[in-house]
């Protein structure tokens, strides 16, 4: 429904009711004034009535007073007059069958109780009834006594059906006019609410419409200096700042864009490049022309000294102070800036132009920085801080794939080693158990097989000296299969546990070449920890112990092996000649003291691992597990 009609519509509605209760109102008053008009009327015409009938009722002349009655009856407005004794009976009256009769009335009877004339209007009848009562004069005491105050009542009736007609034309001609007095206001109201509101209001619509289908450039063409003229000023106002703040958004998002796409082939670029240096030389190109900056410059961090690794533009811009900046953002996690915003901490203490770096880090470590610069002093915006932060993530990720393949590489190359290790070391027992076998054991067997020989020719005599050369024979021959089976699987370890087979181990190795051994075992208390644990620490202990005696040329061996809080601790300390650990791990050489084969063996059960040594210091091998197989099925 257009607006046109609503409002007329709604102007009709609260004229029919503002109209209509006025012309009731109107009516109401005029009816009511009219009433009181009457009433006014008939307490004159009860006094005029009372002045006339005085004389005839002195006289007590009833044929007179009724001629007075009927005189006064025949007034048209006059319906009826009756004079009423105190005792309800009519003393008089226009209708001569009345007369004589009790007519009781409670409002009679209040005239007469109070003396104060009352009037009631009969709507049924069309009539209204006025009762005034007749006092006690002196000149009515020559019939009545002096007691009582009021005599009776004198009751006019009269007719309201003309005053009913006169109100119904009345509300007729008050309808017609007010009819056409609306009827015209409201044409002249719809000509001059379309003119002046309606039409410029249809005009800001249709304003609004082209804004709200994309034409920001849309304006209202009202002119006038009214409310309307200030909404359509006001409205074109609003849409201007629509349009340029569309445009700005819409060069933004073309900026965001670009952003993205490059952020999208930096990521690839990172992930597929060969040669990473020139893969970040390259987008630094990209990244100084997104942020409109005169150089971009990619630092790495070692050792706290920074190293340029890429840069595009002037790098001379950060030259001088580029890589104290950096070396700062990257120590403290916190992009910085200069003169002022988008980062946090702005340095003060700044080169000219305008500058931002943020730090290429991952939670557990710090890689480096990037760092662009403007020879103007120009800030960067907020956006551009955002950019960078998420290319120094990606940067940081990349960097720590990297180290992290790089690492895993060396843990195959390693893995490798100690497989072929592994392979070998079981050759060399194979062989070494082989020859000694051949070379004791065989050895042994076939003197023995000499010694039963030579027995069975021997002569009496001789036998018990043969048999007893036999009997240390073969008890020599049991010796060495003892050893070999030790060192194979200690029996120690299985029937007594880990701390008597480490500690006859050690005793055996070192204390044979002059080394004194000092063992210390704390927290145990008889109690046993899993088998694959127990094998885990012996295997070590028995590396370490072996290194001590091939190798540390020491003097005094401190061996401890410690249960705490569900941790197996076990440390082999020496004090001889000590070798450079540092230098060591990196060499092919580590296989030599078994290093990789007990970093394998702790690795396996979630432990670790930490060889401390310098030449000329002694060297201390401490190894930390789990006591528990539980741990080992976690690793």
């Amino acid at each position: 429904m257009r607006l046109h009609l609503k409002i007329t519509l709604w102007i009709v509605v609260i004229f029919l009711g503002v109209g209509g209760m006025s012309i009731y109102s109107l009516l109401l008053f005029q009816r009511t004034a009219g009433l009181q008009q009457f009433e006014a009327m008939a307490h004159t015409l009860t006094e005029t009535i009372l002045h006339s009938l005085t004389t005839t009722m002195v006289n007590n002349n009833p044929t007179e007073m009724r001629e007075i009655i009927r005189h006064i009856e025949r007034d048209p407005m006059i319906e009826r007059v009756a004079i009423y004794a105190p005792d309800s009976r009519v003393w008089a009256s226009s209708d001569p069958a009345e007369v004589g009769s009790v007519q009781p009335s409670a409002l009679l009877a209040q005239v007469i109780a109070t003396g104060t004339a009352r009037t009631e209007e009969r709507p049924a009848l069309k009539e209204l009834v006025v009762f005034t009562p007749i006092r006690n004069q002196e000149e009515c005491q020559s019939c009545h006594t002096a007691g009582p105050r009021i005599l009776g009542a004198t009751v006019v009736s009269l007719g309201t059906e003309h005053v009913e007609s006169h109100l119904r034309n009345s509300a007729r001609l008050l309808t017609g006019l007010v009819g056409f007095t609306f009827l015209l206001a409201l044409g002249t109201l719809s000509i001059l609410l379309g003119r002046f509101v309606l039409d410029p209001l249809s005009d800001i619509v249709g304003t609004v419409r082209e804004v709200s289908r994309g034409n920001y450039g849309a304006r209202s063409a009202v002119q006038t200096s009214d409310e309307l003229g200030m909404l359509a000023t006001a409205f074109n106002d609003m849409s201007g700042r629509i349009e340029r703040f569309t445009r700005a958004q819409s060069e933004q998002i073309e900026d965001l864009t670009r952003r993205l796409s490059t952020l999208t082939i930096f990521s690839q670029s990172l992930t597929e490049a060969a040669d990473l240096r020139g893969a970040l030389t390259e987008a630094a190109g990209v990244f100084r022309e997104i942020v409109r900056a005169d150089t971009c410059a990619i630092y790495r961090l070692e050792d706290g000294a920074s190293t340029l690794i890429a840069g595009a533009g002037e790098t001379s811009l950060v030259e001088t102070q580029g890589a104290e900046i950096v070396v700062r953002a990257a120590t403290t996690g916190q992009a910085l800036s200069y003169p002022g915003g988008p980062a946090e901490v702005c340095l003060r203490a700044a080169p000219s132009g305008a500058g931002l770096a943020v730090p290429i880090r991952t939670k557990d470590r710090t890689f480096g920085g990037i760092i662009v610069a403007r020879a103007e002093a120009i800030p960067f915006e907020e956006a551009d801080l955002t950019l960078f932060m998420t290319v120094a993530g990606h940067l940081a990720t990349a960097l720590e794939n990297l180290r992290l393949f790089q690492v895993v590489r060396d843990k195959e190359r390693l893995r490798g080693e100690l497989l072929s290790r592994l392979i070998r070391a079981h050759e060399e027992e194979r062989f070494r158990i082989a020859r000694e076998l051949h070379d004791q054991v065989s050895q042994s067997l076939t003197g023995l097989m000499m010694s039963l020989n030579a027995i069975e020719d021997a002569d009496p005599s001789q036998v018990h000296g043969a048999l007893d050369a036999s009997r240390k024979v073969t008890e020599g021959t049991l010796e060495d299969v003892r050893k070999i089976i030790f060192d194979l699987r200690p029996t120690l370890l299985d029937d007594l546990g880990l701390i008597p087979a480490v500690r006859h181990y050690a005793k055996t190795m070192l204390e044979a070449q002059g080394v004194e051994v000092r063992f210390h075992v704390s927290g145990f208390g008889g109690q046993r920890v899993a088998p694959a644990v127990e094998t885990t620490v012996f295997r070590v202990a028995q590396e370490a112990i072996t290194n001590v005696a091939r190798h540390a040329r020491a003097r005094v061996a401190g061996i401890a092996v410690v249960l705490d809080e569900g941790m197996v601790r076990l440390q082999v300390a020496d004090d001889g000649v000590g070798f450079d650990a540092a230098q060591l791990r990196g060499s092919p050489d580590r296989r030599h003291l078994g290093i990789a084969g007990m970093e394998e063996r702790v690795a396996l059960l979630g432990g670790t691992l930490e060889i401390a040594s310098t030449p000329g210091h002694g060297t201390t091998v401490t190894m930390i597990v789990p006591a528990s197989a539980a741990a080992k099925e976690a690793a």
